[in-house]
């Protein structure tokens, strides 16, 4: 018998995540991504010992991907406005792909306590990486604390914006960051 090579946990995050950033958390159904994945319930519970420590494994890879990754990319600039700007790029390619996972994630954590706590110390570390980067750049801490508020504003906004916006629209809105 050949083992299934649908069946690991990371295939199940990705799939979760994707699931999540194109139909939404309500489509988080096991028997669902069971059947994508084409394997038995049995094979979920083998990684996840529930629904609710799926989800939670689900947010700490999206932290993963979406936070640390980015900033661990970001810091291979030699300077803090490479860093902005690499940062800015990868931004700009996570919304050009389409999804609305961040919307997603944002709306799951209105509905849920938990969600909501662990959502808002991923946007803090996010927001905080940004003025550290700023700092760098701007002498003065209301420009750095301004330049961060509108860059975080952007970036929560385009996931708000009554169209998907192209990448050439992406690339002139963080145009003033980007090098």
């Amino acid at each position: 018998m050949q083992e299934n090579p649908n069946n690991n946990k990371s295939t199940w995050l990705k799939l979760g995540l994707n699931t999540i950033g194109k139909h939404g958390r309500n489509e988080l159904k096991i028997t669902v991504l069971c059947e994508k994945l084409k394997v038995t319930k049995g094979s979920f519970y083998h990684w996840f010992s529930s629904k609710r420590d799926y989800e939670r494994q689900l947010l700490q890879f999206w932290k993963q991907r979406f936070t640390h990754a980015f900033i661990e990319q970001a810091e291979m600039g030699e300077n803090s406005q490479e860093k902005l700007s690499l940062l800015g790029r990868q931004c700009i390619d996570a919304t050009a792909k389409g999804d609305r996972l961040e919307f997603e994630i944002n709306a799951w954590s209105f509905q849920d306590d938990e969600v909501k706590n662990f959502v808002h110390s991923v946007y803090k570390q996010r927001y905080e990486y940004l003025e550290k980067l700023l700092t760098g750049i701007y002498q003065n801490k209301t420009e750095v604390k301004k330049h961060a508020l509108i860059l975080y504003s952007l970036v929560v906004g385009v996931d708000f914006f009554y169209r998907k916006l192209s990448r050439k629209e992406l690339e002139l809105i963080f145009s003033d960051y980007l090098i």
